[in-house]
Parts: C-alpha cells; structure tokens; sequence
C-alpha cells in the first residue's frame, strides 16, 4: 500500500485530411524541416545532427517493413532510428514485438521496464504499440519535456503518456551521432542502458526488413501540440470518483488554429460528440455507444448536457469513454476532411468506499499525540478500522488505551480518524485506514509514524556506549587504551572525551542502522578539537562522522584534513564547506538535513549558514555510522582523523536553531545570537542580537549626512 503515481495514457486514433499537413509520417509536420532525413539504412559518424543541447523538444519517426525476425527477436533491441552517445540520448526499437522509445538524459539509469514513466533515475521508456510483420509501419514518437508528454503513434493508433520526476530540459542529441536501421553496423548507443537485455545496447541487433521495402528515418526538432485537436476535457482525462448525482455537463475546448496558437481553429464549423460505455479495457477497441450529439461552435469551453433523461444517465461504478470530432467546414460526421481527437475517460464513484483526502504522514515527540485522518466517500452507510503494517498486519482496537479511533460522516462524506497517545520507537512505521460498506471495502494509502527523539548519544566517558537508549554503540578497531580518555570540552559538565591523536585504533564504527528511519531529517551535535594536519596524507578530507558501507552512503560530516575547513557532504557527492576551525581550540559543531532537502549549519551554537531548498539531501538506508573514520579504515586506519572529540550527538529530526543554541549552552553556560543572520536582525548595527534604541542612535549619527557636489561652487 505504499504510495503510488499515477500515468496517463490516452489512446485514440485520427482522421487527416489528405494534404492538411505535408508529412509522410508525421502528418503535422512539413518533412522539409526535418533535421536529418533517410531514405536507406546508415551509420553514425559522429556529427551527424545538430546540436540539441540544452532542449526541451524533439521527434523521431520512421517508415519500415519488418522482418519475422525482426518482431520475434527475443534477445535484445532491434533499432530503427537512435542518436546520442554514452550519457545522452533516445530513439526508437523493437523490443519482443513492440515498438519502445527510449529515452536517457543523465548516463546509464539502472534497470527499467519496457515502460517506465519515472525518469528520476536519468532514464524511461514507453511501450507504443505492436509491429506488424511484413507491412509498412509508420511510427513517431513526440518528446516535450517541458510538459513531460511523449505523444506516440504506431499505424495511426496514437498514445499520450506522462514522465515524472524529469527535467524541463536536457542534451537531447548526445554526440551528435544517428544511425538508422544500421548498415553494417551499430555504433551508438541512443536511449538505451541499464540491464534489461531489451534495452542493453551490448545486445542490439541491425534491423533486417524486407528487401525491397522502402524506408525513411527522421528526426525533428519540435513536438506535436495536441491542441490542434480538440483538448482541454472536463472531467480531466482518468478523472476518479465522479459523483453522479453532481456532474450535469462535459466541456472540452476547440482545436486551436494551426497557424494561431491560442485561437480557435476558424475551419471549425461544430462538433461531434460521442459518448461509450468502457470496461476498463482498451477505448479504441469497439465500444457501447451511449449517446451523441451535434453541438455548434461557440465561446470556450464547449459544454455538452449528460446524465439526463434527453441525453444518458450514469451510475455508481460505471467507465465513461467520449470523444470530439470537430467538423471542418460543415462537413458530415466521419468526414476524412474532420479531424477526431482523442478517447477521454472518466469513472463514476464505485458503490464501494472512494477515496477523498488520503492520511499524512506523522512525525511527533513521545510527549505529543499522533494523529491520522482518511476521508472516503460512501453512497452507502460505511464503516472503518486501522492497521498497522507488518506480518501480519495489526488491527488497532478501542480498547488499547492509547488508542482513539472516530469517524464523522457529513452526507456522503466520511473521516476516520486514528489518534495515538504516548508514542514510542515500537509504535514506528506504516498505517492505512480501511473503509467498507455494503458493497465492498478500500485501503488508504499508506502514512508514516515517525517518533522524535536521540538515536545516538556518546558523552565518550570511559566507554563506547550510546546512553541514548537505541543501543548504537561503537565498536572501536583496536583494544582502548587508559591515554585515550582525555578531559572533555568542560570536565564538570561532560566528564571525559575521547583522543584519536596518536590513537588511530580508538576510531570505530557501530552496527548498521537507518538514523532517519520515517523522518528523512537528521541532526548531528558535537565538540571538536583540531590539532591540525596528521603525516597520513592519503585522504585530504577525513569523516568526524558519516554513514556509510562501501555501496551507499547517507551523510558525511569531514574536514579538510590539511586546513581545518568543515564542510557537510551528501548522497550525490555534492560538498557543502561552511567554516574553518581554529586549531587546538573546542569548537561545537552541528547540522540538520530536513525533509525539504534544506540543510543548517551551527558553529558555537550560532546558525552559521542555510542552504536553499534541495541543495542537500540524505539517504534512508541502514549504514553503520563510522567516528573519526571511514568504510576504508576497518582495513588499514589510514584515513582516520586525529582530533579530540565530546559530547557527540545524533537525532532522526531537524533541531530548531533554538534547540541547538541550547545544546551549545548546556555545555558552556554561553548566551548566544541563535540566528545572527536572520533577516529581523539587519538592523541590530551594534551586533548585540537586539534591534532597539541603540541601533536607532547609532544609525542617527549619521543622520542627514550631504555629501551631494554642490553644482553652484563650480
């Protein structure tokens, strides 16, 4: 039940008027403008296509009459048209029998599937439909990424399908080599990569055809703009939970004028509409016609009346399938000089529980109460229970004292929700409400429970315990010795500290567990002592503290072995340097990564610097945490930082400056300016952390100073 995204896939078809639009294969486009443009089979070179870099658009398309071997080629991809090179590129192949655009825009992504919709890895792809053996195919497909569409057609049947998590643009050419089909051989590598042996260049094969066939391959700069059909739906298209007794009407907008973007196509005369009965399965397939209907031109949006007697009535459950035919200058329906767009779909709330206002995750204190709330939608009296994720999953019961269970109903509309007294590290992880009536029953999504608190304290007195309670203890590479154990920050207040210095065995590292387990926010606390540069010179930047194995990493906290700089550094090796340590001097240290991608750094309990949004992140993964070491040092310690360390401190949530501010002073007795550079203090000109009377003064000292040339003595 963990969260999930959604795609959109439309599938339609579309009747051209001969010679509306100049392509041969891509009836939008004027072939003339095509970028490169083959009529036989070719190899790279190298510099065969301009530069597409950065960009946001581009179109491959591709005439061809395959082969049995071609379509039945189980093995890996057969290629039809491709540019790029080893980081950048996509194109178009058979994979098994199917047609697939492949796309990479950041090196070599991780296996995929013939479809994968998520480019967060650097690469996707999309199944476009089915090759037809020993017949002419003509295929494009039509990136935009600024909208994130790949626009596909296979034979005249036309697909639009969504990417996430991409850029809005990227090096969409490579190297600037194309080969298509392959002459004699293959030499670049276009959208494919990962481990999937159908979209592994290692195992491509040349495309064989049918001897004689003709061919064409072309790429093009620009994409198809859907809005010269008509576009704009209401419902939005794979709209969910439609309440029939609400919905009254449909609207759409006009086809925009090819030659006018953002008017209506003057050609347009009216439209046709036509409504159908789905089952879930394919829309271009045959379908029960409903209902349709003529509606002239007008102002946009064009409404259609439904769901009446004079029109048709929907009901719980039902898929609803409709399309726009929109007549070119008054001709009838089914007119190849029409132009028809695509299939939109909607479905009516179920008879069962729908889904409304999923639950959020919680992250709470062992003090505070956690609360879950799920709101559904029932036609019909419901009922709901919570779980807990596990094996078994575990119903939470009224009779748990520490457990509150409520629903509400207004109309149709119900909440429930689960409230959690006391909180505890075992009451961590994944809760869903499940809602039920008459009918049938549904699951929510997934939430979180984090609990707030210490998962790492070493106060490093005599031993290398964690007296947080979580029991991460530090296993150190060699036997402790007593000259280890040294006077910490303020002996009265945090007893003793722990000396690398000449003690590079004292390092260690703990058992492996995930510090931001359902938080994804840390915070780091601790007191260091720098003597300066050790003679171990084979590692300029040593860890104080980091999570990591020799795969993945979490969080480095290091500094520059040679100068004394600290810098933050995350997942992406993407070094964040804040401060420069004075030697042989305590210096408190701290940062927080929250789950904004924000990371804070302290120096003295000051915050020293914020990053923007997104510029630092971390990982969730169980990793041991290395002190005063790395993953290397469990073989040679040549990578151990010498220093003296105290009071070290990890938490699974991002302390307020304040918390850290008392942190700082807990140990030494200091009132400081928590947030010097905090935007309600640029004018506190004396530097006392106040804004007052004084500032007032010392900025009218100054007061009507004219330093203005007086044109008159000249």
């Amino acid at each position: 039940m963990l969260k999930k995204i959604k795609t959109l896939i439309l599938l339609f078809v579309f009747l051209i008027a001969a010679g509306a639009w100049a392509g041969e294969i891509v009836p939008w486009f004027d072939d003339s403008t095509a970028l490169v443009d083959y009529t036989a089979a070719y190899d790279e070179t190298g510099s065969d296509i301009v530069s597409l870099n950065p960009a946001s658009t581009i179109t491959f398309a591709a005439k061809f009459t395959p082969s049995e071997l071609d379509v039945t080629e189980e093995t890996g991809p057969v290629l039809l048209i491709e540019t790029g090179g080893s980081k950048y590129g996509s194109g178009l192949y058979i994979c098994n029998g199917e047609i697939v655009y492949a796309l990479r825009t950041s090196g070599n992504g991780p296996d995929r599937e013939l479809t994968d919709l998520d480019n967060s890895d650097g690469s996707s792809s999309v199944e476009m439909g089915k090759a037809l053996e020993g017949q002419e195919n003509k295929v494009y497909a039509s990136l935009d990424l600024t909208t994130g569409m790949i626009f596909s057609s296979v034979n005249g049947v036309r697909r639009i399908n969504y990417l996430y998590n991409a850029p809005t643009s990227t090096n969409l050419t490579g190297n600037q080599a194309v080969t298509f089909l392959g002459d004699t051989s293959l030499g670049s590598t276009g959208g494919l990569s990962g481990t999937n042996p159908l979209l592994s260049a290692s195992n491509a094969w040349m495309f064989t055809g049918i001897a004689g066939a003709p061919v064409r391959g072309q790429i093009f700069s620009q994409a198809v703009n859907p809005a010269v059909m008509a576009n704009t739906p209401s419902p939005a298209v794979n709209a969910e939970n439609i309440d029939p007794a609400v919905i009254s009407e449909v609207s759409f907008n006009t086809a925009e004028d090819p030659e006018n973007a953002g008017s209506q196509n003057p050609d347009v005369t009216g439209h046709f509409v036509t409504f159908y009965e789905g089952t879930g399965s394919d829309p271009n397939l045959s379908l029960p016609q409903l209902y349709e209907t003529f509606v002239p031109t007008g102002t946009d949006p064009i409404s259609v009346t439904v769901n009446s007697p004079e029109t048709f009535e929907l009901d719980l459950g039902q898929d609803i399938y409709w399309r726009v035919e929109e007549q070119i200058s008054g001709a009838p329906k089914g007119d190849a000089g029409n132009v028809t767009g695509p299939f939109w779909g909607f479905a009516t709330l179920p008879p069962k529980p729908a889904a409304y206002i999923q639950p959020e995750d919680e992250a709470v204190f062992d003090d505070e109460q956690a609360m879950f709330e799920f709101t559904f939608t029932s036609k019909s009296s419901a009922s709901s229970a919570w779980y807990k994720e596990g094996d078994p999953d575990t119903e939470l019961l009224p009779s748990d004292p520490d457990v509150t269970i409520e629903l509400t109903q207004d109309g149709d509309q119900y909440t429930s929700a689960l409230y959690l007294d006391n909180p505890e590290a075992a009451d961590q992880g994944y809760y869903y409400c499940k809602a039920e009536n008459e009918f049938g029953s549904l699951d929510s999504e997934s939430a979180s429970l984090a609990v707030k608190r210490m998962v790492v304290y070493w106060p490093f007195d005599g031993d290398y315990l964690d007296y947080s309670g979580e029991g991460n203890d530090i296993t150190p590479y060699g036997t402790p010795v007593p000259e280890q154990w040294v006077d910490g920050v303020v002996p009265a207040e945090t007893g003793q500290a722990i000396s690398t210095i000449g003690n590079r065995e004292s390092a260690g590292e703990t058992a492996p567990f995930n510090v931001a387990e359902y938080t994804n926010e840390i915070t780091v606390s601790l007191w260091l002592n720098w003597p300066g540069p050790d003679s171990f010179s084979t590692l300029n930047y040593r860890q104080i503290v980091c999570s990591q194995d020799d795969s993945d990493n979490n969080f480095f906290l290091e500094i520059d072995n040679r100068d004394g700089w600290i810098q933050i550094n995350a997942p992406g090796y993407s070094p964040y340097p804040f401060y420069q340590i004075q030697r042989d001097e305590w210096t408190h240290l701290a940062f927080t990564a929250s789950e904004d991608e924000v990371a804070a750094v302290y120096v003295n309990g000051s915050q020293y610097e914020i990053t923007d949004p997104g510029r630092f992140s971390i990982n969730q993964l169980s990793k041991p945490i290395f002190f005063a070491s790395d993953v290397q040092d469990s073989e040679n310690l040549n990578n151990v930082l010498e220093a003296v360390f105290d009071d070290v401190r990890i938490y699974n949530y991002a302390m307020s400056p304040e918390e850290i501010a008392g942190l700082y002073y807990d140990v030494s007795g200091e009132q400081i300016c928590v947030e010097p550079n905090a935007d309600n203090l640029k004018y506190d000109f004396d530097g006392d952390c106040t804004v007052d009377f004084d500032d007032l003064a010392a900025l009218s000292i100054d007061w009507l100073n004219d330093k203005m040339y007086l044109s008159s003595l000249e």
